[in-house]
């Protein structure tokens, strides 16, 4: 049957394998979870809490008076037309944070230092700072303050010249600093024990701050985005370490947005109430003029009442001159928007509704266009910057309009000053007439006439007044707020729950690759099932694991002969009949792909179950670059087969006696610099030879076969050749050394040997080694473990590390 290519990866899922593994790794998955968990931990303590606060505004335009009054309302009505995106970016503006910061305490940042970290004290911080700030340089520097006993305090900071300024004060007094003067106040006075009781995990410190950078510090906070475009909602929203300063900031921005919006929406009214306060001003000087001119006129000519014969002069004089005022008026109007135009102020073009002159149409309807375009070049601005094309292109508009309003303008005042000319005409015409009167009595009409003009005007100025008074208090904020932020009771940042679960996830993830990658780069043998699939050497036995420490001299047969591994010494004794079965003395050759694998183990004790069988057995140690047997019985090693070999020493002054009964030793002897013509020279199988008559078992431990070739030409002519694998330690890999002897060097008859494998478990067991990238194969050289401890082992991220270096 085709025996499976070793590949480096394990291809096929193995469950009892990977449930080994996955047991054995246990230890590390605690150790990641516990890595995870601290790190949690450390994240947590060392990570600022931060708070979200978030408000809601719905966009909404409505002015109650405009509709009981039913006012001409085109250019309110104009003003509720209010886009979303340019309340967003009003909200976003320097204009609404520099009106919220005014109505904060930002001014001065306090902050409470622990043994982690700084909190900031806003609102909270037990005591104030009054400044009188003289050099604006201390702007931004940390200042630390430290309370003591008596309201004394200690106060130090550091310059722009980078000197280290130290001052003490008292509280409630003046302190002259260079930077101006300061006043450090005490809300209470127990307040100053609970200072110093909280200052034993820290100080205070405090900054000033420019009214510049705390504006960019709002905007860069304050996050506004439309909620519901439908339902024209905006979402003012901000994070911040502080859960009250962060409610603070959003609800500050969101009431500053509606007053600003109801004062834009007033101004207009405002405008137009103070051109007709100064307007009943002027009339008001006027009326008290001629009210006192007609009282002295009455008192100095006793007269009463004009004559029945004049009144109907009088009347139509009064009509004139009612008309002649009323163009005055609009003169005076006319002159008040000409003004404003020149001027680039905002227009009143309510003042139209005040003139009720019907031919003015073309005047207010220019004026209402050059209103339009100067709301979109705003609208434009909020937006965009003024050197943007489409804000270029408006101006142009609105200078365009401002010239066809000039000559409309002009128009209506020549009309109206003809008319003007012409009334005068006809009152001079009319009073000529009335000069057959007595001049006492047309003296007297005539100031009554003036009286009576400057009344009706007076009275329409108030009843305007007060129509735009009444329009003006109609205002309500057309931004309502649907939400106020509140404290959260809670930070969004940092997660508590989702970090430590994360933690946990990280620790089972680490486990997880670690099993995972365990398992794929597995390549250790465990079991005589999985040699069987890579190669068809035969399968001589298994050796159990030794669970107390191995003796120097590693023979445990003789320890305990009723034990396991005794017994599985033993059974290999009884299995190699079925190898060869011939009489005669018997040869048998042990070795192995590395040094560790148990190789001279073996052979030491399966010579002592053959010894207490009755046979005569000698040990020949072959490696000799790295000699062990004379160790294992403690015996001399200064002769030996490398001396036995190049003549210096006779065979019978280099076997040594054991303390078994039919056990010899011949040692390795000292480290030849030849010892692989040693092994193949013709003395080598003249020994052999010779022993043969003298023992019944020679057992002969060769060099480990992949690391050196010097046993290859021994191993292939002995009875038994035996190759040691060793359970978890051997790789898969090593098996291809077993398939070469016996396919290249005609070893049919090679045998394995399972080394260490754990007694109750007969397939898997604990103990695993980890390595990979060992050289196979013969005449890799001296070394690569060969002169290293037995019992070294290479580790998985070794492996690992070595494929990357191969890939």
């Amino acid at each position: 049957m085709p025996k499976k290519k070793i590949t480096p990866l394990n291809e096929e899922f193995d469950f009892k394998l990977f449930v080994t593994i996955t047991k054995k790794t246990l230890p590390w998955l605690l150790l990641f979870i516990f890595l995870g968990i601290a790190s949690a931990y450390v994240y947590l303590k060392y990570t600022h809490p931060v708070y979200q606060a978030s408000t809601i505004v719905k966009v909404k335009a409505e002015n109650n008076a405009n509709t009981i009054l039913d006012i001409n309302s085109s250019f309110y009505a104009d003003q509720s037309k209010t886009k979303l995106a340019g309340d967003i970016e009003l909200i976003r503006s320097n204009i609404i944070s520099q009106r919220a910061a005014a109505k904060l305490p930002l001014n001065i940042s306090y902050y409470a230092k622990g043994n982690f970290l700084d909190f900031e004290s806003y609102k909270s911080t037990p005591f104030t700072i009054i400044p009188h700030i003289t050099d604006s340089s201390i702007i931004g520097t940390r200042i630390n303050i430290r309370f003591n006993e008596n309201k004394r305090f200690d106060l130090d900071f550091t310059d722009h010249s980078q000197t280290l300024i130290a001052l003490k004060g008292e509280t409630g007094e003046p302190l002259k600093t260079p930077f101006g003067e300061i006043v450090v106040n005490v809300g209470k006075p127990n307040e100053l024990k609970i200072i110093n009781k909280n200052l034993e995990l820290g100080s205070y410190y405090f900054f000033f701050n420019s009214a510049d950078q705390i504006v960019k510090n709002l905007n860069n906070a304050v996050t506004v985005l439309p909620l519901n475009p439908d339902a024209n909602t905006i979402l003012i929203r901000t994070r911040h370490q502080n859960a009250e300063k962060a409610a603070d900031l959003v609800n500050a921005v969101a009431t500053e947005f509606i007053e600003y919006d109801v004062e834009k929406s007033s101004e207009v009214a405002n405008r137009v109430l103070e051109f007709i306060d100064n307007t009943i001003n002027n009339i008001n000087d006027k009326l008290s003029t001629s009210e006192n001119s007609l009282a002295d006129f009455k008192r100095q000519n006793k007269l009463m009442d004009p004559t029945s014969a004049g009144s109907s002069y009088i009347s139509k004089i009064n009509v004139l001159r009612d008309e002649l005022y009323e163009y005055e008026f609009d003169l005076s109007v006319l002159e008040k928007i000409a003004s404003e135009v020149n001027s680039n102020t905002e227009l009143s073009s309510v003042l139209f509704s005040i003139t009720g002159n019907e031919n003015s149409s073309d005047v207010s309807s220019a004026v209402l266009e050059l209103k339009t375009l100067m709301q979109e070049r705003d609208e434009i601005l909020i937006q965009a910057t003024p050197n943007s094309e489409i804000y270029k292109a408006t101006i142009q508009k609105i200078e365009l309009q401002k010239s066809l309003l000039n000559e409309s303008i002009a128009n209506e005042r020549d009309v109206i000053q003809k008319r003007k000319t012409s009334v005068k005409k006809q009152i001079a015409k009319i009073e000529g007439q009335f000069g057959k009167i007595p001049f006492q009595q047309a003296e007297l009409g005539r100031l009554e006439r003036v009286h009576s003009v400057n009344e009706k005007f007076y009275s329409l100025l108030l009843e305007k007044k007060a129509e735009f008074a009444i329009t003006r208090a109609g205002f309500i904020p057309k931004n309502l707020i649907l939400r106020k932020a509140t404290v959260a009771p809670s930070p969004i940042s940092p997660n508590r729950a989702l970090i430590i679960s994360a933690s946990l996830m990280f620790g089972f993830l680490c486990s997880f690759l670690l099993i995972m990658g365990r398992y794929l780069f597995y390549d250790e043998l465990n079991s005589l099932e999985e040699i069987q699939q890579y190669t068809d050497a035969a399968l001589l036995g298994v050796v159990p694991r030794y669970r107390k420490e191995i003796p120097v001299s590693q023979l445990l047969v003789d320890k305990n002969p009723k034990s396991m591994i005794s017994e599985s010494f033993r059974s290999i004794r009884t299995n190699l009949q079925f190898i060869s079965n011939k009489e005669g003395p018997k040869v048998i050759a042990v070795t192995s792909t590395i040094s560790g694998e148990g190789k001279t183990f073996t052979a030491i004790n399966l010579a002592g179950v053959l010894a207490f069988s009755g046979k005569r057995v000698v040990i020949l140690d072959l490696d000799m670059r790295k000699p062990k047997i004379h160790l294992g019985f403690n015996v001399e090693n200064e002769k030996g087969i490398s001396t036995l070999l190049i003549g210096r020493d006779s065979k019978q002054e280099c076997i040594h006696k054991s303390s078994l009964t039919n056990l010899d030793i011949i040692t390795a002897g000292p480290i030849p610099p030849n010892p692989s013509e040693l092994i193949i020279s013709p003395k080598m199988k003249d020994l052999i030879a010779e022993l043969k008559t003298e023992y019944d078992i020679i057992i002969i431990d060769t060099p480990p076969v992949g690391i050196v070739t010097d046993g290859i030409p021994i191993i292939s002519k002995v009875d038994y050749p035996i190759y040691i694998v060793r359970s978890h330690y051997s790789r898969k890999v090593f098996l291809n050394n077993v398939n070469k002897l016996m396919d290249e060097n005609d070893i049919k008859d090679l045998a394995i040997v399972l080394n260490g494998i754990e007694a109750p478990r007969t397939k898997y067991g604990y103990n695993y080694g980890y390595g990979y990238g060992y050289g196979y194969g013969y005449g890799y050289g001296y070394g690569y473990g060969y002169y290293e401890e037995d019992s070294k082992e290479y580790g998985f991220f070794a492996r690992l590390k070595g494929m990357f270096a191969k890939s």
